[in-house]
């Protein structure tokens, strides 16, 4: 890849989301700065970012994804077509288990989860333990919560899904996973499988791919 703004600003992309934390357009610029410019200017930020998704999006097959109140930052999510989306590109099977898990918890409540309520299920399902309470809390209240596949509200304590979740996991995967558990059909569950449809047919997540084990 030659060494140019649009180059440069997606090889800082892709090392910045190794750490799965939203990446703010003001680091991007401060970025390019060093590297090329005295003066970068809105417009010119706003064509390089444009660009660099591009190459994204034809190189790796991902794009980038605006998030918060301002869309002032991003997230890098795998392409709507791509088939292999996978979280264990970057959290060992243990951490997958346990956000799957929670979301799937989280979807099939069809609301927000209290806190109590969240740790007496994974209890029940055995991911929490007394030894390892303290890392399963820290994963889904800061962990998870700072890459924005679960939103922690600390004023009300309940989770719900984030942003990135909300891009890169389908409802219908969870929901037959679900009916393989519990032998059912999908249409089992007539609210979620109404979601997960009118999601798949939005053609606007990943369908395939996802595998907890």
């Amino acid at each position: 890849m030659s060494h140019s703004p649009v180059n440069e600003c997606v090889k800082y992309i892709i090392c910045r989301d190794a750490r799965k934390v939203p990446i703010d357009r003001s680091d991007i610029r401060l970025h390019l700065k060093h590297y090329f410019y005295e003066k970068l200017t809105p417009n010119d930020l706003r064509n390089i970012i444009s660009k660099a998704d591009e190459i994204l999006n034809k190189v790796y097959g991902y794009k980038l994804v605006p998030v918060g109140p301002n869309n002032d930052k991003y997230i890098v999510t795998l392409k709507k077509d791509e088939k292999n989306a996978i979280l264990s590109t970057y959290i060992n099977p243990q951490h997958r288990k346990l956000l799957i898990a929670t979301l799937t918890h989280i979807f099939m409540t069809a609301q927000p989860v209290p806190s109590d309520d969240m740790w007496w299920f994974l209890t029940t399902a055995q991911l929490m333990t007394r030894e390892n309470e303290n890392e399963v809390k820290k994963l889904l209240m800061r962990t998870f919560t700072q890459e924005l596949y679960i939103n922690y509200n600390k004023n009300d304590d309940k989770f719900e899904w984030g942003q990135r979740a909300k891009k890169e996991i389908p409802k219908i995967f969870l929901l037959e996973k679900m009916a393989q558990a519990f032998d059912k059909e999908p249409s089992h569950w007539t609210e979620q499988y109404r979601k997960a449809m009118e999601e798949a047919n939005s053609d606007e997540t990943l369908i395939d791919g996802m595998e907890i084990e």
